[in-house]
């Protein structure tokens, strides 16, 4: 069985690749390669990365509205002129410069609007007991099945206390 498949020897004459494979350039081939892929990755991130901050910039960041210009525009000028803003109870709207300017004044003056000395709070004073809850005796729990109220202190607390001069 043997003797009838023969093994065919390959004839040097039909022509082959008697050399070894060229190690340095499948090396430069692979080398190559990996580098392509590398910047076609860099390359692919910064893309998105340009896309996406136009994206943020266009969508969230842009100039306002015209509209909000508008409004804005409209703001500064009632904070910079004088006007009417009831004409019925007389009240007008004066520039900020004018109102700062006149607060300056009277702040020099000595006549501020406000309470410029310390004062002493007020006294807490403490509540009576509800007549229809008599208070038990100490040791007894009331009859409706509550905790007992917490025993009052006679001690002032600092808020409590008088200023001292």
């Amino acid at each position: 069985m043997s003797e009838d498949h023969e093994i065919r020897h390959a004839d040097p004459r039909e022509g082959f690749d008697r050399g070894e494979p060229k190690a340095g350039a499948i090396a430069v081939f692979g080398i190559a390669s990996v580098v392509l892929l590398i910047l076609t990755i860099v390359a692919l991130q910064a893309y998105f990365n340009k896309i996406w901050e136009q994206a943020v910039y266009e969508k969230i960041l842009a100039p306002p509205s015209e509209e909000l210009q508008d409004l804005h525009n409209r703001e500064n000028w009632n904070l910079s002129h004088y006007g009417y803003m009831d004409k019925g109870k007389g009240t007008v709207r004066i520039p900020v410069d004018r109102a700062m300017d006149l607060f300056a004044q009277e702040a020099a003056s000595g006549k501020l609007f406000y309470p410029a000395k310390a004062t002493a709070p007020k006294k807490e004073e403490p509540t009576p007991p509800a007549p229809d809850q008599a208070a038990p005796a100490a040791g007894q729990a009331p009859a409706n099945g509550q905790a007992p109220a917490p025993a009052q202190s006679t001690a002032q607390t600092p808020a409590a206390a008088p200023a001292k001069k």
